[in-house]
Parts: structure tokens; C-alpha cells; sequence
């Protein structure tokens, strides 16, 4: 099992995507959706292992860590500085409770009053049990090594007593592999100002706050706008008579809050004298993720898994649309851009969608001179109609940046876009990066998936990759986990039910790893007839919500047709790719009209 996508961030994935503008969606008459995990990707469910691995192993140790790492888990580790600065992974302010065998000149002094080689010293893992016995205290150096061994592995890192910028120089090379979490949300406001690229987890409760209470600490936050705040960790504690504390009302209001505000709402189980078996209450692990969690932390890691598993499964087959995604909410890519409203694969034009609250998609190639840019084509012929032949003739591959900035890419469309020209990965990134709320679908032509990593990195959460080879987006996701990928499925006109299924089967084999997205295309008659089926299509949309992972469809035909989209809705589709988004948003916005109780 693997939770590859922790670092959804402001990214979190269903948060940083584009979202549908209708101005009827804030009326009373809108339906209200309840949304939960059922919409995201089992592997984006952040499971945050307490003091590195639980109660399962010796806390705050190597070997937890990658136990937890082993589990699918994201160890939390807590650090503190040694009188000579070294900066070193442990809870308490001494050794009494984790090493009462230790000497006692070093029991008796808190870890800021000893020396980095004292503290190293210190057998933590043999009151344990012999089997953990020669664990020692562990440095930020040896978890940013672990962490540069393989890219899919966290930490949150819970600062007790560090001086802030030593720590982001300490992880700067894997900073996109580690959240900052603390209780203080000032502290993570400088963190935002020191480590601008790395992440900020706000926790609260300790199973001691009540609604209004928590309320008041949220008006605080809105008042700071959560600057500096990816994640929000709430303890919640279920009482004698079954009730939580936070009430159930609170803890699904403020998680929406938080989830528009892309902010992943992550919930623990706490223990408190009235709730002393917190930590193996598998009900409230349920229940936790019925309100709308989208990440746990857990002291035991197996019975959380055991929920998030049983919770998966039980995915009802009468989902809906409706009431389940927000209709604001509803991803909408704009095929090659803005479909067939404005110029393909140019800047403006993804500037036009991301405006109009659709996700455009860029088709990526890389030019003679190793240049990545947006076209679609693989020669000039349909795009440039008046050039001449030998220029037609050519594609991308075949030409430096500099000769493509002459091509007037916008001028099949019309005058008024005979400015536009050819835009390059690097200039699409820039855009990006002034919203995070942006996300592009970038289809794969000609490129180099190294290259293409390092130059989105800033923005992998707001990348999508889309490709028809499963094998291209598993090795996509182990480039940049923190990405998201869209695979799509061919079978339209010489497609058969058959084939389509053959290839869902497939995927459910590999339990839908490392996607976020599935995408069919589909053909739709005047009357309304899907090809490959409405029950086929209801199966596929059955099959991808047990992962979390969206289902999407492309109608080839009558795409800007209310009916086309009434269909394809009522058959469980949650997303749509379109060549016409303007009618694909409206069409969409009068269904769930169409719904309201």
C-alpha cells in the first residue's frame, strides 16, 4: 500500500484544481454535498504514524521510521537541539521515561543541557525489549539521508525546541519531502518565510477543546487568512455516550472549511481519561473518515489501516454526483486548452480556462534545442494552413525555440489571435505558480520525464500527467509523487465494451495504483445513446470510486449537448474532458439544479 501523494498540499490534490464558476452554485436551491474520501485516491490518504511508528515499535527511532515507511505510513518525528545545536529526533525534554537505565548524570539533565555525543550515547530502544536493544537517538542528518534514499517517503516533523532556520537548512534538499507541524500558528507563519517550499501541519485539541472553544481558535485563523497552514490535525476523543467531542456538526463544517480553503483536514483518535481506548477505536476511525477526514494521525497504525481498507470497500454502489462532490468542485479539463473556443495549447488560452474555472490541458513535446512546449500535433499542416509546404511538413522536433516564436499558432482561429505563439513549459509554470489553486493536465508527446520533473518542481502538486501507458505514469509517480496522473482509455468508435473492461481489469489488478484519474472516451447519439454503454460506464465509475480515483469521460460526439451530459452523469461520471467547456460547465451546473431537494 502506498501513500504516495502526502504532499498534496496546497496543493491537496481535489484542492489545488480548478474549479466550475456558476453563480447559481451559492443559492439555497443548490444541492449540499457531502463530500468525503470516496472522492480522493486511497494512496493520497495521509496516515501520520505518532512519534515515528505508534505504539508498534520503539518511538522516535530509525527503525520506526521505516516501519512506518514500510506500512505506507508518513512517521511523525519530534526534534530538539543539543547544547552544541546539533538537532536530533526526540519527544520528551529528557531520557526518565524513554531510557530510565541511563546514567544518571545524563537522567538527570534535559537533552538541551547535553552534547550531541552524550545524547548519542543513550540506549533508547532496550526498555522496549531486547529485540530493540542499540536503538540511539537519531540526527536531521540521518532522516534527510533515509529520506534522499527514496522520494516517496515523509516525515511531519514536530518541533519542541529548534532553532527554525538551522532545521531548513538541515532538510533543505528534502524539503518537499517534509511538513513542519506544531500547535503555534505563528511559528508556522515564519516557517512559511524561511522555507517558503516546504509544508505547515496546524495541530489542536488535545481532546480537551469543545466546539466553542476550537470555533474561537478558527476565527483567529480566518483573521490570519491560515497563513502558512497545508494541514490541519484536530484530536478528537469519542465520550462515554458515544458522542465526539468535537461534536460530529463541528467536525464536518470546519473540515469542509478547510478543504475549500485547500487545507487538508486530518483527525486522531486522543486518549483522555473519559476516552482511555482512543487509539484502537476502529468505530471512530470510521466515523472520522464519514465526516470528511482526508488523513489520520494514529499511535496504532494497523487498526487505521484496517478502517481506511474496510472504508473502500463498502463504497456504495448508488453513489451520485451530486451528493457527494460540490458542484464548484467538478474538474473540467479544457481539451487542448479551451477546446474549440479559443486557440489550442497557448498561454492565453490557459490563462482564459484557469479564469473561467476550467483545467486546460497542455500537450507537451520538446524542440530541436531541448526546449519543452505546448503542441499538440506532430507537424505544422493542420495549425499553420497557409504556410508553406516545407514548413508544414515539420514539427516541433524539428525546430529551435527561436524558429518556433516566429510561427503565428493562433492565426487558424482568426485574426484577433494572430498574436499568439508557441509557449514554452517554463513560461506555463509561471502561471501556475501565481495561483495554487491552477492545475494543468499536460499530455505526453516527445518529452523526458527527468527534465520535465525538474523543471515543474515548484508546482508538481498542480501538474497532472496524462498518458494512455500505465508503465509511463507508475514511473511518473516515482519521479514526482507529489503529482497527479490521468490515464486514458481509447475506445471509442472501434472500441468494444469488451475491450474497455478487459482494460479496467487490468487496472483493478494493480488496484488502481499511482492514478488519480481514468479517463474513457465515449461516443453520444442525439437520443442520448452511450457507446460503450451506460452499464459498462456505471461499472467503470463503480470500479474507480473504490480507489478514490475520478472518473472522466471525453464525448467525441455531442459534446455540447445538455443531453450528452445528463447520460453520462446519471452513469456516475465525476469529471468531464471536453472540446466545448462553456456548455460542458452549464450542462453540468443544470443537473445538479436539475437534483436540488
Amino acid at each position: 500500500m502506498k501513500f504516495q501523494s502526502f504532499f498534496l498540499g496546497v496543493l491537496l490534490a481535489s484542492c489545488s484544481l480548478c474549479f466550475i464558476s456558476a453563480a447559481w452554485a451559492d443559492s439555497p436551491q443548490a444541492p449540499t454535498a457531502n463530500w468525503t474520501m470516496y472522492n480522493k485516491p486511497r494512496a493520497s490518504f495521509t496516515l501520520v504514524a505518532h512519534r515515528g511508528a505508534g505504539d508498534l515499535a520503539p518511538e522516535n527511532c530509525l527503525s520506526s521510521l521505516i516501519y512506518s515507511w514500510g506500512l505506507g505510513c508518513v512517521p511523525e518525528v519530534d526534534v530538539r537541539q543539543t547544547s552544541d545545536g546539533h538537532i536530533v529526533m526526540f519527544h520528551d525534554g529528557d531520557f526518565k521515561r524513554v531510557a530510565p537505565d541511563a546514567p544518571k548524570e545524563l537522567l538527570d539533565k534535559k537533552i538541551s543541557d547535553l552534547t550531541y555525543e552524550q545524547v548519542m550515547s543513550v540506549d533508547i530502544g532496550v526498555a522496549r525489549g531486547e529485540q530493540f536493544k542499540g536503538e540511539h537517538v537519531v540526527s536531521i542528518e540521518e532522516i534527510a539521508a533515509a529520506l534522499k534514499e527514496d522520494n516517496r517517503r515523509h516525515v511531519v516533523i514536530d518541533v519542541k525546541q529548534v532553532d527554525l532556520q538551522a532545521l531548513a537548512e538541515a532538510i533543505y534538499d528534502v524539503r518537499f519531502q517534509c511538513t513542519l507541524t506544531t500547535s503555534d500558528e505563528d511559528l508556522l507563519a515564519r516557517w512559511a518565510d524561511i522555507c517558503p517550499n516546504a509544508d505547515g501541519t496546524l495541530w489542536m485539541g488535545l481532546g480537551v477543546m469543545n466546539d466553542e472553544q476550537l470555533e474561537a481558535r478558527f476565527q483567529t485563523l480566518r483573521e490570519k487568512n491560515f497563513r502558512g497552514i497545508n494541514r490541519f490535525h484536530l484530536h478528537v476523543t469519542r465520550e462515554e455516550d458515544g458522542t465526539t467531542k468535537p461534536t460530529p456538526e463541528f467536525i464536518r463544517s470546519h473540515g469542509d472549511e478547510l478543504r475549500r480553503r485547500g487545507i487538508e483536514f486530518q483527525a486522531m483518535p486522543w486518549p483522555t481519561k473519559t476516552c482511555p481506548n482512543a487509539k484502537t477505536d476502529y468505530d471512530l476511525f470510521r466515523t472520522l473518515l464519514d465526516l470528511g477526514a482526508m488523513g489520520f494521525g494514529a499511535d496504532r497504525m494497523d487498526i487505521a489501516l484496517k478502517a481506511l481498507d474496510d472504508f473502500y470497500a463498502d463504497a456504495p454502489d448508488d453513489w451520485n454526483i451530486v451528493e457527494n462532490i460540490p458542484l464548484d468542485e467538478v474538474v473540467i479539463m479544457g481539451h487542448r486548452g479551451l477546446g474549440n473556443e479559443a486557440p489550442e495549447g497557448t498561454i492565453q488560452t490557459f490563462i482564459k480556462a484557469w479564469n473561467q474555472g476550467i483545467c486546460p490541458e497542455a500537450d507537451v513535446r520538446t524542440t530541436k534545442d531541448g526546449v519543452i512546449v505546448s503542441f499538440h500535433d506532430d507537424n505544422f499542416a493542420r495549425i499553420l494552413k497557409d504556410a508553406p509546404q516545407e514548413i508544414k511538413n515539420k514539427g516541433v522536433k524539428d525546430c529551435t525555440l527561436e524558429e518556433l516564436r516566429e510561427l503565428k499558432v493562433g492565426a487558424y482561429m482568426g485574426e484577433q489571435y494572430a498574436d499568439e505563439r508557441i509557449v514554452t513549459l517554463a513560461e506555463i509554470v509561471e502561471e501556475l505558480k501565481k495561483d495554487p489553486k491552477r492545475l494543468i493536465f499536460c499530455d505526453l508527446k516527445n518529452i523526458d520525464l527527468q527534465q520535465f520533473a525538474r523543471e515543474t518542481q515548484d508546482v508538481h502538486p498542480q501538474i497532472c500527467l496524462t498518458d494512455p501507458d500505465y508503465n509511463a505514469l507508475v514511473e511518473w509517480k516515482k519521479i514526482a509523487p507529489r503529482s497527479k496522473t490521468l490515464i486514458w482509455t481509447p475506445t471509442t468508435w472501434s472500441g468494444t465494451p469488451e475491450d474497455l473492461e478487459e482494460r479496467f481489469n487490468r487496472l483493478r489488478d494493480v488496484n488502481f495504483d499511482a492514478l488519480d484519474f481514468v479517463q474513457v472516451h465515449v461516443t453520444v447519439d442525439v437520443q442520448g445513446n452511450v457507446k460503450p454503454g451506460v452499464d459498462v460506464l456505471r461499472r467503470c465509475a463503480n470500479a474507480t470510486r473504490r480507489h478514490g480515483v475520478v472518473f472522466e469521460v471525453i464525448t467525441w460526439t455531442n459534446g455540447d449537448k445538455e443531453k450528452s451530459y445528463q447520460v453520462l452523469l446519471d452513469a456516475g461520471v465525476a469529471s468531464f474532458a471536453t472540446d466545448f467547456p462553456t456548455k460542458t460547465q452549464e450542462s453540468v451546473a443544470k443537473y445538479y439544479q436539475s437534483h436540488a431537494k
